[in-house]
């Protein structure tokens, strides 16, 4: 006979293991409830922090953007935001190819190490895709450059070009002064005139990619071989000549910096010369907006840094929409650019982000 368990042992025992059963039923459903969550909060915070590195990865990413001009060449280090602005420059030496690739070798060899591209804003008439500059007015050199890929294969960087002033005008729409138009220009008084147009939100090239090549308006409607090119007319030369001029053969003037040094210390042949400059300029503008009946004009070039000359040419438009009566067009909003003598800079880097993600997608 074997041995027998009171009935209450019996009960106390099977109760236990129920409630043991129990205990290791919740503690294995909880358990996987709480793995599954805290596995979903592990996922969702890996997901997180990848992106944050890939954020930080983007960020971190710098770009070398250089605006190259006839007299001097811009350039700047940033990143994608563009937030960082502290832009340089160096004197030119472009009248021959020896000397463009010297002078940009100074920017790029000291930087190289430390960027992931090469932003280019270069006059001239421009093949963006292939980075080919087709001719351009101020380098009596150049023809069918292949400029995008002699940098890559000297520099291994990626290299993307456009012209000045889109360059210029993509700055401005991305976070200047021509965000807020869906029609707008920017006019870039430098050795020639660099002009880009925005139509409807977008960079209009033209069907040649020559649309804003403000350099080659003429004066001389009647006799257009004898005219002159707006750049001899309105090219920040052409106000250091007029100064000159007007102050005799002897007189000697170093720079733009100089000229208007004595604008402000009221120099009353300098105050007439620029309201003379502003008026040749503000007629380039009335001709251009009997054209495209745009908002707003934005003047950069490295002497829009003025405001005295901002304000000038912006008086002479008005002045001359008040006293002709004209009614047939609208006067445009006159402002400098937000970016200043950096719009340049700027918008080459704002189309080389554009193009790395136009490959990107293709």
């Amino acid at each position: 006979m074997g041995i027998g368990y009171p009935t209450p042992i019996i009960f106390t025992i099977f109760y236990a293991n129920l409630l043991i059963s129990s205990y290791f039923f919740d503690f294995w459903f909880y358990g996987k409830l709480c793995l599954s969550i805290f596995n979903k909060e592990i996922f969702e915070n890996v997901n997180k922090h990848h992106q944050t590195i890939s954020n930080i990865m983007v960020k971190n990413m710098k770009y070398l953007a250089i605006d190259v001009g006839g007299t001097a060449i811009k350039y700047l280090l940033t990143d994608e935001s563009a937030k960082t602005i502290e832009i340089k420059e160096i004197k030119s030496q472009t009248k021959s190819q020896y000397g463009l690739f010297d002078s940009l070798d100074k920017i790029i060899s000291p930087n190289l190490n430390q960027i992931d591209g090469i932003a280019l804003s270069f006059p001239g008439s421009i093949d963006v895709k292939k980075g080919i500059v087709h001719i351009a007015e101020n380098f009596g050199w150049i023809e069918d450059l292949p400029l995008k890929s002699i940098l890559e294969e000297r520099y291994s960087k990626r290299v993307w070009i456009e012209n000045d002033g889109k360059c210029c005008a993509l700055a401005e729409s991305w976070g200047g002064n021509l965000s807020d138009v869906k029609n707008g220009a920017v006019m870039g008084l430098g050795t020639g005139i660099a002009g880009g147009i925005i139509i409807n939100g977008e960079l209009y090239r033209g069907i040649n990619g020559c649309a804003g090549e403000f350099s080659s308006m003429i004066d001389n409607l009647e006799n257009p071989k004898n005219s002159r090119k707006l750049s001899e007319i309105a090219g920040y030369k052409s106000l250091l000549s007029r100064y000159t001029k007007s102050e005799g053969a002897n007189f000697m003037l170093n720079d733009a910096h100089e000229f208007f040094e004595n604008y402000h210390n009221g120099d009353e042949m300098a105050i007439c010369v620029l309201k003379d400059y502003a008026k040749a300029v503000s007629g380039a503008i009335i001709t251009i907006q009997a054209i495209l009946d745009l908002e707003k004009f934005c003047i950069g070039g490295g002497i829009s840094s003025q405001d005295a000359l901002i304000d000038e040419i912006s008086q002479e438009v008005h002045d001359y929409f008040i006293n002709n009566q004209l009614r047939s067009i609208k006067e445009p909003i006159i402002e400098g650019c937000f970016f200043r003598n950096a719009a340049g800079c700027v918008g080459a880097l704002y189309n080389f982000l554009s193009m790395e993600r136009i490959v990107g997608d293709d």
